[in-house]
């Protein structure tokens, strides 16, 4: 594709709260241009928007002025107050909204937010589109219609929208039930703080809640899935058989098992993906990952009799697969992890769910189940950098990366992509010799600081 998108990152806009482009005067005019790509206005109906936020204080600001750029627009909004992502995706699809909007800055910190947007069917846009709303956005296309009198857009406010979506996660367990299995849920002080833990009581588990406080402040600092190590803390401190944590809007899911061990998310999707196999369930038997998933899930996927497709990095890249190809599971190793049979997105909630079900059905604690991927060695580096060149603009480090990849041949690969969100650039190296690729790792390192760091 020969345009590049300005404004939207691999999951939405998202900067610092109240700095451009995180401001309520480009998120009015963002609301405005959403509203002008994604209505069909050929039914004679006000198109609806439903709009949820996380816990930030800033969402508050950011949710007030999108609801006014979308009813100069005139389309109708519908707000959800506090809910995880999923949840606004599922209510998206379950009310026919036209489309669906979520201020969030997911796992980052407090002061960022971020603004994503999602068609009427609870799916993540294209490139495509969103470089279509970015043109409206920056003027360079017609100016948006201004509805006045009767056809501008009305607010309202859905009072149960938590525990509808509770509702579809409970469902999604075709009545098994948790009685008798002690969980331990990290909700990061975000989206999650009341849904999940609502669905796992009605499900009968035994819960200890943990940084489930919010205060506007204080999400996802030093708690939640990107602290897979204080989730392992409270699983130690508790001795709960698994515990889940979640990120800011709750559409990722980290699990630990009973050893205080945390899994990543292809641990996870071995599990889901060897379950669904031997059952059946696994549509077309294929499982969609992105290129950050380790070998080892081939092998275990592949040895089962199923297939696995690789996509760019991001959820919704991967949701694009799923949906091309008509398959039900795929995901991310961040824990994205889509169970496409219940979800239309990422779903930390869901997905925790399942994975608890299978250990239920089976019988068998996760550190048992975790045991059929047999990860290949990985070394990473995420540097943060003061500029986002082309990847092949890095001379120095293009040279040492062609010399690593000459030497793992078949039994390995180099990655080095700039993160979607934040002034990063992220290295993964894969093959069979941890000290070699630790070496390398640190070299290619050296060379991309020493140019852009």
């Amino acid at each position: 594709m020969s345009e590049k998108r300005q404004f939207f990152g691999t999951d939405g806009v998202r900067a610092v709260a109240n700095r451009h482009p995180m401001t309520p005067e480009f998120v009015m005019r963002l609301g405005q241009a959403a509203a002008a790509v994604l209505c069909d206005r050929s039914s004679g109906e006000r198109p609806r928007c439903v709009l949820g936020r996380d816990t930030r204080a800033s969402g508050e600001m950011l949710e007030a002025a999108l609801a006014a750029g979308l009813n100069s627009a005139g389309v109708d909004v519908v707000l959800l107050g506090q809910v995880p992502t999923p949840a606004v995706a599922m209510l998206a699809a379950q009310t026919g909204a036209s489309f669906g909007i979520v201020v969030s800055a997911s796992h980052n910190p407090f002061h960022d937010n971020g603004v994503k947007l999602l068609h009427g069917n609870g799916r993540k846009l294209s490139d495509e589109t969103e470089i279509a709303i970015e043109k409206i956005v920056l003027g360079t296309e017609k100016e948006m219609a201004r509805p006045e009198g009767r056809e501008i857009g009305r607010i309202s406010r859905m009072t149960d929208a938590a525990e509808r979506y509770v509702a579809h996660a409970v469902a999604s367990m075709g009545g098994v039930r948790l009685d008798g299995m002690r969980v331990a849920l990290d909700n990061a002080h975000g989206a999650a703080s009341y849904t999940s833990a609502l669905a796992l009581e009605q499900l009968g588990a035994e819960l200890m809640v943990f940084h489930s406080e919010p205060d506007g402040f204080n999400i996802n600092e030093n708690c939640g899935c990107t602290h897979g190590e204080e989730m392992e803390r409270i699983v130690a401190q508790t001795k709960a058989h698994a515990g889940l944590a979640h990120d800011g809007d709750a559409d990722r899911i980290l699990l630990c098992d009973e050893n205080a061990s945390a899994l990543d998310g292809d641990e996870l999707m071995a599990v889901a993906a060897a379950s669904m196999l031997r059952k059946g369930t696994l549509k077309h038997n294929t499982v969609a990952v992105t290129v950050m998933s380790n070998f080892g899930f081939d092998d275990l996927v592949s040895g089962l009799g199923g297939r696995v497709i690789r996509t760019a990095v991001g959820d919704r890249y991967v949701l694009e697969v799923m949906n091309e190809r008509g398959l039900n599971f795929g995901g991310e190793q961040s824990g994205h992890i889509i169970f496409g049979d219940w979800a239309t997105t990422g779903d930390g909630l869901i997905a925790g769910l399942q994975i608890l079900r299978i250990m239920k059905e089976t019988g068998e604690p996760l550190s048992e189940l975790r045991k059929c991927l047999k990860k290949f060695p990985q070394a990473s580096r995420n540097l943060r950098v003061r500029s986002k060149p082309p990847i092949s603009d890095l001379i120095d480090a293009q040279k040492i990366i062609k010399e690593t990849e000459k030497k793992l041949g078949d039994y390995g690969r180099v990655l080095l992509r700039f993160s979607g969100t934040e002034p990063l650039i992220r290295l993964l190296i894969e093959g069979r010799d941890v000290e070699y690729l630790e070496a390398q790792a640190d070299k290619i390192a050296s060379a991309v600081l020493a140019q852009i760091g």
